[in-house]
């Protein structure tokens, strides 16, 4: 199996493939996606791809995963499939959250970081061992297909700018959190029943007008998260554009509560760039750095903290 992985991909090494084999196998001993499903795209699907990829041969891509914005490509780099990650928009950032999964930065390996420049990093792909012949990539909300790795060169995800490898063992403490954020079921929303009382009775203190433009203005915004180009997007701050977003900006501070509710439902998760927009107390702001464990916890983890840290301390 080695071999076959080091013969189909000349830029993976066979040692890089055994690493990468020891970190699956305590990775599919509880994944729930063991065996992937594959087929080939659909002509609709060809004809959306070909638009953001050009270099794409659409008729040998595989399709091996559905359309899923509850992860994305920096994710399944690491195997997770039930958090949404992304480490920031530099490459040193790159850097700092794949050196907690024991990658190093090299002239070749089973990672490929893609951007339009070190300082504007894009996309994550992944080979080897349990992801095909060729390279896969989960295309930010959109399909996970395998592919020639310069298929997806272009205005969407620039290049590839840098390749991982493995150098080092996984810690226990980070595969005991990966195993846990994996198993984790996903809630209905953040909220207990006391939260959504409190939370009922800020809105009301709202007027009717400011609710009912906040409610448009949120659906249409919401619209556009994984509309066009931006369904191959995995970086949050892409989101953070438009007029449907400005238009819940102009309403300013006074909806935060309205925000908060919205992200309470773990789908909303992308709110967090208006709330981080609106938010004036800087205390009650959720980052994670990369070097941050609780990164593993995913904008859907940083969504829970947040909502938790409004109400303690609002």
């Amino acid at each position: 199996m080695i071999e076959k992985a080091a013969k189909l991909s000349p830029d993976v090494h066979a040692e890089d493939c055994v690493a990468a084999t020891q970190w699956k196998c305590w990775v599919l001993h509880w994944s729930p996606k063991v065996v992937p499903m594959t087929r080939p795209m659909t002509p609709a699907e060809k004809t959306r791809f070909k638009a953001s990829f050009p270099g794409l041969d659409v008729d040998r891509a595989i399709v091996t995963d559905e359309i899923s914005t509850v992860y994305n490509c920096i994710a399944w780099t690491v195997d997770i499939t039930t958090r949404w990650l992304w480490p920031g928009g530099t490459l040193a950032n790159f850097d700092t959250f794949y050196r907690r999964f024991g990658f190093v930065r090299a002239g070749d390996g089973p990672i490929a970081a893609w951007g339009h420049s070190t300082a504007n990093m894009t996309h994550g792909s992944v080979s080897g061992p349990g992801h095909g012949p060729r390279w896969e990539s989960k295309c930010g909300g959109d399909l996970r297909i395998q592919h020639g790795l310069g298929e997806l060169v272009g205005s969407s995800y620039g290049r590839v700018v840098a390749f991982y490898r493995q150098g080092r063992d996984v810690t226990a403490t980070n595969e005991g959190l990966v195993e846990q954020i994996m198993k984790e079921k996903t809630a209905k929303s953040y909220l207990s029943a006391a939260q959504r009382k409190v939370l009922a009775q800020e809105r009301d203190r709202l007027t009717p007008e400011l609710r009912a433009s906040y409610e448009r203005a949120f659906a249409a915004w919401k619209g556009t998260w994984f509309s066009g180009g931006l369904a191959f997007s995995s970086n949050p701050h892409t989101r953070a554009i438009g007029r449907e977003y400005d238009a819940l900006i102009a309403l300013g501070p006074a909806i935060i509560p309205l925000v908060v509710q919205s992200l309470a439902d773990p789908e909303n998760f992308l709110a967090l760039q208006l709330y981080d927009a609106i938010q004036p107390n800087d205390q009650l702001l959720v980052q994670f750095e990369p070097d941050d464990e609780r990164i593993l916890e995913g904008e859907q983890g940083r969504a829970q903290r947040v909502v938790q840290a409004w109400f303690a301390n609002r």
